[in-house]
């Protein structure tokens, strides 16, 4: 694929969509920079295509990275993303060692983009600001209050007029985007305030149903908003609607592959049917859940599971 398809593809796409060149680049690039790629007169940066693209609800894989260093940013983004996962779903006795090679990750990253003889973009600091406040409320050293803060400020680098109460006023979202303002749910069930969680997901959650179902679901911004939603939704005690979530999410998991949030949404459907009044349901999912905990490692879950099982079911699990 070209600069000049390229450019084609995304002014073609814009129009299909109804959008204006600012509309579309806000926050990423200014209109002149648009303008110039879509009458191929100027080569993009590897994060300035993918946010746009996923403005428009598509992607490729087939970029054209300009320089060794971005094709060493877009790795070292990919570990980057791996290790976050990794330490919060992971054996808790690696925690450690994932921590260090997180930060080193995340340290070598500000180098190599530094070295780089170009401007910054601002999906770049955008990505560098979230990655370092979810660093820092993994190990503890941010409150929720100052978690919230920072994640608004990474939000507003690319969408400045973002309003959490009005998510759905915005017609586009990138999937990176998707991540931040799910970040923000999570911050805010943190804090306690659990209603507000619910009122983010509900509305991410209708975006990706609505708007952006393909990008979302293949690139894990569904599953990730199910898990999260779900969960908030067993909080409030909403557990047929949590359970329903849940159930979507788990067929997402289970069709592109993205594996990491599975048992999570299964152990959620499992203490949703408990409470329901379907026990032996629940207890068959709960050993679907202990299982794949297992198979990851992730001995944190796998205890907190025991403890339900023993507190609903009176009973240990069937292995």
């Amino acid at each position: 694929m070209d600069l000049i398809f390229l450019g084609d593809y995304i002014k073609q796409r814009r129009k299909d969509l109804g959008l204006t060149q600012g509309q579309l680049c806000e926050g990423i690039c200014d209109v002149a920079t648009i303008s110039r790629m879509e009458r191929g007169e100027q080569t993009p940066r590897h994060s300035t295509v993918t946010a746009l693209l996923e403005r428009l609800g598509t992607t490729y894989d087939q970029y054209v990275l300009l320089s060794k260093e971005e094709i060493r940013i877009v790795a070292l983004q990919r570990e980057i993303t791996a290790a976050s996962v990794q330490l919060q779903q992971g054996d808790e006795s690696r925690k450690s060692q994932i921590h260090v090679k997180m930060s080193n990750l995340i340290e070598e990253l500000e180098k190599v983009v530094n070295s780089v003889p170009i401007d910054r973009t601002s999906a770049i600091e955008q990505y560098l600001l979230s990655i370092k406040v979810m660093l820092r409320t993994l190990e503890g050293s941010i409150s929720p209050q100052e978690e919230i803060e920072t994640l608004l400020k990474a939000i507003h680098i690319t969408i400045p007029k973002f309003n959490s109460a009005k998510i759905l006023d915005r017609p586009f979202y990138s999937l990176e985007e998707i991540r931040l303002i799910n970040q923000l749910g999570l911050a805010y069930s943190n804090l306690g305030d659990h209603k507000k969680a619910v009122g983010i997901f509900s509305q991410l959650h209708t975006y990706v149903v609505e708007r952006n179902y393909g990008l979302s679901k293949s690139g894990g911004g569904m599953t990730l908003v199910a898990h999260n939603y779900a969960r908030e939704l067993t909080i409030l005690k909403q557990y047929e609607d949590a359970l329903d979530i849940a159930n979507e999410g788990q067929a997402v998991c289970l069709e592109y592959g993205h594996y990491q949030y599975l048992p999570g949404l299964i152990h959620i459907m499992a203490e949703c049917q408990h409470f329901l009044g379907n026990d032996v349901e629940s207890k068959k999912l709960y050993n679907r859940a202990y299982r794949l905990y297992q198979e990851y490692g992730n001995i944190y879950n796998c205890s907190i599971l025991e403890r339900e099982v023993q507190m609903y079911h009176r009973t240990d699990l069937d292995f």
